[in-house]
């Protein structure tokens, strides 16, 4: 989820400029494990139905979901990463919400868990690969790509967008920075970039994607007032909003709103009401 500073032996090893960072860490691995069976939907009850594919590339081998709108052309690609310590399944809101937009919509595991240069080569070998591959041609429109990423998923698909061919867009979803590593990448983006974040807080190392913010050439920057963190991972969980706050379906609206209205622009999506999915029925059993 939230923090990408690496992993250390211990906190008298740590600058007091690293504990936000090291904090958010130990916050989020004490919340892996839990998401599987306590994630609130925070969805509307149909749903896409989603292929999951196994993918083995250079840069690792995940599985991969993929929800696909009901269209017959060719549709815009949406790439969708995680937070640390994360997984698929904590932006799967986001893939159903795409793929009734009329995108395509890819949520993978990455394959390495705090290392977002390798997890960015990942996405950059995985969008390659769906826009090559002779079949996945015939459902994915490769001139339209758009990437977009949760926490250190943010920082992931940044790197991803700052190699050679980059996609049309990326949107950043309260990225967190490692290193530095996002804001020296961040001057390579030459596609619209778009990042939303929340209120500073130990769970996005207190807002410092700023540095991202401010090396983007063409970057547009929206702060979500009020916002905690975990508004923008959909869907989220309690033991996520036990850390970072709790998450309101107003805060969350704004983030999916102002992400749908950038990918829609950039990827050339028609304004218009969702289209239609193949959907089954799924009701969450505690509502």
């Amino acid at each position: 989820m939230a923090g990408c500073g690496a992993c250390t032996s211990g906190l008298i090893a740590v600058k007091p400029a690293h504990l936000a960072g090291l904090l958010a860490m130990a916050l989020s691995a004490a919340i892996v494990g839990c998401s599987g069976s306590a994630a609130r939907t925070n969805q509307p009850a149909a749903r896409p139905i989603v292929e999951t594919i196994r993918m083995k590339l250079p840069a690792g081998a995940a599985d991969v979901d993929i929800y696909m709108p009901d269209t017959a052309e060719p549709a815009p690609l949406v790439i969708v990463a995680h937070g640390f310590s994360r997984h698929r399944n904590t932006m799967s809101a986001w893939g159903r919400h795409l793929a009734k937009e009329g995108f395509v919509a890819v949520v993978p595991d990455l394959p390495a868990w705090s290392d977002q240069v390798r997890n960015g080569r990942f996405i950059t070998e995985l969008r390659a690969y769906l826009c090559a591959d002779e079949s996945w041609r015939q459902r994915v429109d490769p001139s339209r790509v758009g990437l977009m990423g949760f926490s250190a998923g943010g920082l992931a698909t940044l790197l991803s967008a700052a190699d050679e061919p980059g996609p049309a867009i990326w949107v950043g979803l309260d990225p967190v920075d490692r290193h530095g590593n996002g804001a020296k990448a961040a001057p390579l983006v030459t596609c619209r970039a778009v990042v939303l974040t929340a209120e500073p807080s130990v769970c996005n190392a207190q807002g410092n994607a700023r540095g991202i913010i401010a090396a983007l050439p063409h970057g547009e920057h929206f702060m979500v007032a009020g916002a905690v963190h975990v508004d923008a991972e959909w869907p989220t969980d309690w033991v996520a909003e036990a850390f970072c706050g709790r998450s309101t379906d107003e805060k969350r609206s704004e983030f999916r709103r102002r992400a749908t209205t950038a990918l829609r622009e950039a990827l050339s999506m028609p304004a218009v009401d969702s289209l239609p999915v193949l959907i089954e029925e799924h009701r969450d059993p505690r509502r």
